[in-house]
């Protein structure tokens, strides 16, 4: 597949990853990106109330991200990343009791019976969530949820108050009865099995807006790419199953030639437009649904004492609707973020409101903080993630030409696309890497 121009739909991590792969097999490449800044879904804004640019969610990764760490390494902002050596996961109860499951420097499988067993659960709950930590090797059958392979594995109660469940909404973005186990296991199983490093969170010290979407400008620019901010694509104009057109949302056409490609990094929501009313086909964006993000963004007044650090990721035990406390490492001790994934509860609900109910979960989970005169900022994300259900999988296209079996220039990747991950960062990255080793294989 020589010559032509390349044409890469979306600026997020997977069109980012395939425009500096594309660059790099000495490609013409084009990124069009329908916003004004790169980065994808994962964005920042500036909150005129609070004066401070705040991520539409708080972006943390797991050490074994390791192609979401590659794309890093060409923007220079790995460093942005408090990179811990080992898993440490901290815990609130409703009483304001404090626990964490601190793993040592011994390789995951060696080192987690001894953190379990510092849980604050009965010490039967304590074995059967170390059964079910072994459980995790074993896989699971295809057709069941994670609530199922709860109730088949024994992790009902306890095991999956402290480690499941959390660990679902952070991975998976819904709850485990909507979840795919088989999706789920393979994640842990990823980060589990191997060195402490590759289950450690890396949370970010800096913003998205200064992690990705700034200096990839530059980093694209000096790989050779062209990078076209505000081009939305309203259409792709196809005959015969080729895109002839590119159509874009200021009436520009960009007529393609013969060996020109497009690829799409665009998330399911935008491409499924753009292929037209399609969803009779079994694969495709079309019958993926869309699971939200909401982060309430709570500054305690200057005049209330410092927030105990219990470390930058804390879960809520049983919380709802918010999951996980978070911290910004070396950020302002008085503020910190409350995330809840795929809670559905949110809809239609005014942001003072969410606000309200935040303040009222962190005076459950944090009782010794001051909360009068806090301020509270609400960022949403409808989109966020798919939900990665049992079903979903019948939906996800393999990463690379669109249609595998016929002539055709339009290839997929994104985080949608069959990576064997849910919606990650590192499966947006690795959707990119599956799709150029399918472009690799084709130009053999």
């Amino acid at each position: 597949m020589s010559g032509g121009r390349v044409f890469v739909l979306g600026g997020g991590v997977a069109g980012l990853s395939a425009a500096f792969g594309l660059a790099e097999r000495g490609h013409a490449v084009t990124l069009l990106e329908s916003r004004q800044w790169l980065g994808g879904r994962a964005f920042t804004s500036f909150d005129r109330v609070s004066g401070r640019w705040l991520d539409n969610g708080p972006h943390v990764m797991l050490g074994c991200y390791r192609a979401m760490r590659v794309l890093l390494r060409r923007l220079g902002t790995e460093g942005g990343f408090q990179q811990d050596a080992s898993l440490r996961l901290g815990f609130r109860l409703a009483n304001g009791e404090r626990a964490a499951l601190q793993l040592g420097r011994l390789p995951v499988p060696l080192a987690m019976p001894v953190a379990l067993f510092g849980l604050p659960m009965p010490f039967g709950a304590r074995l059967r969530g170390l059964l079910g930590m072994g459980a995790v090797l074993r896989g699971t059958r295809p057709e069941w949820s994670l609530a199922d392979w709860f109730a088949a594995r024994g992790q009902r109660g306890e095991p999956a108050a402290f480690l499941w469940r959390p660990l679902c909404r952070a991975i998976m973005n819904c709850d485990p009865e909507e979840a795919c186990a088989a999706d789920f296991l393979a994640t842990l199983r990823e980060a589990f099995l191997g060195s402490a490093a590759r289950a450690a969170f890396w949370v970010p010290k800096r913003s998205w807006r200064e992690l990705v979407g700034e200096p990839a400008v530059p980093a694209l620019a000096k790989a050779g790419v062209t990078v076209r901010l505000g081009a939305r694509v309203t259409a792709l104009v196809r005959c015969g199953g080729v895109v002839e057109a590119l159509g874009l949302g200021d009436g520009e056409r960009i007529e393609l030639g013969a060996a020109d490609r497009v690829v799409s990094a665009l998330p399911w929501f935008a491409l499924a437009p753009l292929l037209g009313n399609t969803p009779q086909q079994p694969i495709g964006p079309h019958h993926l649904r869309s699971a939200p993000i909401v982060t309430a963004y709570v500054t305690l007044a200057a005049s209330a004492p410092p927030l105990v650090d219990d470390g930058p990721v804390v879960g809520m035990v049983g919380g709802s609707p918010f999951d996980f406390l978070l911290r910004t490492p070396g950020g302002d001790p008085r503020q910190v973020a409350l995330l809840a994934g795929g809670e559905r509860s949110f809809d239609g609900q005014a942001v003072d409101v969410i606000a309200q109910r935040a303040l009222a979960q962190m005076q459950r989970y944090v009782p010794e903080a001051v909360l009068a005169g806090a301020s509270v900022r609400v960022r949403k994300e409808q989109h966020a993630t798919f939900v990665p259900d049992r079903d979903s999988g019948f939906h996800r296209p393999e990463p690379g030409p669109f249609a595998p079996t016929q002539p055709g220039n339009l290839w997929l990747c994104g985080d949608w696309t069959a990576t064997g991950f849910p919606a990650t960062l590192e499966g947006a990255a690795r959707s990119a890497e599956a799709m150029l080793r399918a472009w690799d294989a084709k130009a053999r």
